[in-house]
């Protein structure tokens, strides 16, 4: 009724099921393989892109004591920005080609009122400085809600940084359809201290 099965029979099959089956699922598992590591590898960049632009929305939180009360934010300051960022990106592991950073500073006029129609923006001092090619999601004028009124009888400064990377090597293979490359991109939002 049962019969048994010789092993190196099972192997040496003539009709060659066997082998073509495992081949196959080996072909599936090695892809699903790869699917995990492209996606894993996708996860962790922007995990330390996020870190990297909070870190640097620090820098900027704190700019009134690092540079000695100067309220306004210059090309050097972000050139000095993106040589930390870049030196940051290297010692975890991510190379910086093609790697850009954005830093918009929104500024509000005085005013006596914290009613939100109050909340005039300061084209004057409200600027977007950049080293490379890197446009946030959303603009921070777009945003400009979340800026509190303060103690100080003032609409609080609200700045945005954005790095951009182009994703990696095997997430582009794996998951672009497009000619163009898929650029990974971090914003941090912060207010004034």
């Amino acid at each position: 009724m049962y019969k048994k099965i010789n092993n190196i029979d099972f192997i040496k099959n003539n009709s060659g099921s066997a082998i073509i089956e495992f081949s196959l699922v080996i072909f599936i598992i090695m892809l699903l393989i790869k699917l995990f590591i492209s996606v894993t590898e996708y996860q962790s960049t922007i995990g330390k892109l996020d870190r990297i632009s909070y870190s640097l929305a620090g820098i900027i939180r704190e700019r009134n004591r690092l540079y000695s009360d100067d309220e306004m934010l210059t090309q050097n300051n972000v050139n000095d920005l993106a040589s930390l960022a870049n030196n940051m990106l290297l010692t975890s592991g991510i190379s910086s080609n093609n790697f850009a950073i954005t830093v918009e500073t929104l500024h509000f006029n005085p005013t006596e009122s914290a009613a939100p129609g109050n909340k005039i923006i300061n084209d004057t001092k409200s600027e977007e400085f950049s080293v490379g090619t890197c446009h946030p999601i959303r603009s921070l004028r777009e945003m400009a809600d979340l800026s509190p009124y303060s103690n100080r009888g003032r609409w609080v400064p609200l700045y945005q940084v954005t790095l951009c990377l182009p994703a990696p090597t095997g997430y582009q293979a794996l998951f672009s359809q497009t000619e163009s490359i898929p650029i990974l991109r971090s914003s941090a939002i912060t207010i004034e201290r």
